[in-house]
């Protein structure tokens, strides 16, 4: 049985980045869906500005999401969060990943009808 796993993506640091989306890729290859939900300083990621996020010894962030993105297909969802958008001034524009804008509300929904939530 398929399993939903939420991630809530909040934090700019790259540590932080990278785990979430190094987890993410774990669950995906175990099989599961992944749903991300990023907002604030975690909005960057979804940027041009990936390609520059890197940790010492590693490829940059873009590379670990295209992968993630390449594995986990139509089982991940990414929604960026319209109140971080705003707070943080980021436009739909911004995002070098197809993207959905959504609300709070619906990371509520996700997260209700998911195995686990992480934050990151």
């Amino acid at each position: 049985m398929t399993e939903m796993y939420s991630f809530m993506m909040i934090s700019g640091q790259e540590e932080k980045l990278f785990m979430g989306v190094i987890t993410a890729i774990g669950y995906a290859s175990g099989g599961n869906k992944v749903y991300m939900f990023f907002t604030m300083d975690a909005l960057r990621a979804l940027t041009a500005e990936s390609e520059k996020i890197s940790l010492n010894g590693t490829k940059n962030l873009k590379y670990y999401l295209d992968n993630l993105m390449d594995l986990a297909g139509d089982d991940l969802e990414i929604t960026a969060c319209e109140f971080g958008m705003r707070v943080k001034n980021f436009k739909e524009e911004d995002f070098v990943y197809k993207v959905k804008v959504g609300g709070v509300s619906e990371f509520a929904l996700k997260s209700s009808q998911s195995k686990e939530t992480l934050v990151f």
